[in-house]
């Protein structure tokens, strides 16, 4: 799984062009180049979105195998997967993508789609990361750590003294085997 992007560059970035758009358009701003140097926008950014033009995400959606309803259907499943305790996998969410696409629009899906579907539901993509988390937090809690180690004394305890009762039971039976081969011996 590839890296995913930090969303709220992204978010205040639209937040920014918003604001450069609205300032120009009532005129807080006499000219496009004032409004984007005033809100740190290229002058070409703005320009194009005063034309019309659409934030990437939103121009490329129809190039998107699954359509806005098929990936909140996945959001779910995810969000079901991880309120069961189910870690969630790359290649299950993968699967199960796969497995919404009707049989007329079934291709494979490619190696960056799960990056980029991280990156348009970035609320699923710390559930991908909690279980490592969950897992940490127990192993460094120092309760469990002790019974760990308390259990582990206690069963090297017992097997030693195993080990000596069958040492003592050996030497014993050596022992009743020489007496008796004597008396076979010189019986």
């Amino acid at each position: 799984m590839g890296r995913v992007k930090c969303r709220d560059a992204v978010i205040d970035r639209e937040n920014e062009i918003r604001k450069a758009k609205h300032a120009y358009r009532t005129g807080l701003e006499p000219s496009i180049r004032a409004a984007a140097s005033t809100y740190g926008i290229p002058y070409g950014t703005l320009r194009d979105r005063l034309r019309g033009a659409q934030p990437r995400g939103a121009a490329h959606e129809k190039e998107q195998l699954l359509t806005p309803e098929e990936e909140k259907s996945i959001v779910r499943f995810c969000e079901t997967l991880d309120d069961l305790g189910h870690p969630l996998q790359g290649k299950m969410v993968k699967a199960f993508a796969m497995s919404l696409l009707p049989s007329h629009r079934r291709r494979q899906l490619g190696k960056h789609w799960m990056t980029r579907f991280l990156n348009r539901h970035p609320a699923i993509t710390t559930k991908f990361s909690q279980r490592l988390d969950r897992q940490r937090a127990n192993a460094n809690d120092p309760a469990i750590l002790k019974d760990f180690f308390r259990k582990v004394y206690h069963f090297s305890i017992y097997i030693n003294f195993q080990l000596i009762l069958v040492t003592v039971a050996w030497k014993t039976c050596q022992k009743a085997q020489c007496t008796t081969r004597k008396h076979i011996q010189y019986g």
